[in-house]
């Protein structure tokens, strides 16, 4: 008999064929595909499966769909792994572990469509990763932060200094809400050319980071809306 993994896996990649066979529909959206829910001996998980559908449809959606629901399939797969290791050692164990995969919509208007995956695990503390997408409704295509700006334009420090002066002000009202370099040997100095970021309603850039990476767990995961006017200069038309 095939076991219960294998199923769920089957029909989490028949999903994501059907998602990408699927004809597209009038409008640019995110939808979830399939979702698993797991429940039991206090171990938790809910992992969805997203997937982008609608016109104009772009070359490299299929494969991002696709490589949604191989993440997907995964993280089930290592779950229910953890879940019958725990169970085998310690029949009667109750158990401490949450495992949830989710999307949160950040932008949805006639221009942009924005996006987090996000992924959290719950084992005595918590941590939670977050991957975002952009896409431009008009062309169906995947936006990267680099291709909002000029060719050879230093965005990453004008977006580096922006955040940082935000992180000091915010330190000055609550202190060591932030982690600064220099003044912290392993704090913040620069984004990364490919940053997580998303583009809200406004048209500015939101510059994000996962928990821990910049400040205390307590802070969450930051987020940091970038003024038009930090970085007017070397945006590409």
């Amino acid at each position: 008999m095939k076991s219960r993994a294998f199923i769920r896996s089957a029909a989490l990649s028949a999903a994501a064929l059907l998602c990408i066979a699927a004809p597209a529909s009038a409008e640019l959206k995110l939808h979830a595909l399939g979702v698993y829910k797991s429940d039991f001996l206090g171990f938790f998980a809910k992992i969805v499966t997203p997937c982008v559908s609608g016109t104009p449809a772009d070359g490299g959606r299929e494969a991002l769909n696709a490589e949604f629901a191989a993440h997907a399939r995964k993280t089930v797969e290592n779950y229910e792994k953890e879940v019958a290791a725990a169970l085998k050692d310690a029949p009667d164990l109750s158990g401490h572990l949450g495992v949830v995969l989710d999307y949160e919509i950040k932008t949805n208007n006639d221009k942009i469509l924005a996006f987090d995956i996000y992924e959290m695990e719950i084992a005595g503390s918590s941590s939670t990763t977050h991957k975002l997408y952009n896409f431009d409704k008009k062309s169906g295509a995947l936006i990267e932060l680099k291709s909002l700006f000029k060719p050879g334009a230093d965005y990453v420090k004008a977006i580096s200094e922006n955040v940082k002066s935000q992180m000091r002000a915010a330190n000055k009202r609550d202190k060591n809400s932030y982690w600064i370099a220099p003044e912290e040997k392993e704090g913040f100095s620069a984004i990364r050319p490919d940053q997580n970021f998303f583009i809200n309603d406004r048209g500015n850039i939101v510059v994000c980071f996962d928990k821990y990476e910049v400040a205390p767990g307590s802070t969450g995961s930051p987020e940091f809306e970038i003024p038009r006017s930090a970085v007017e200069p070397y945006l590409a038309k």
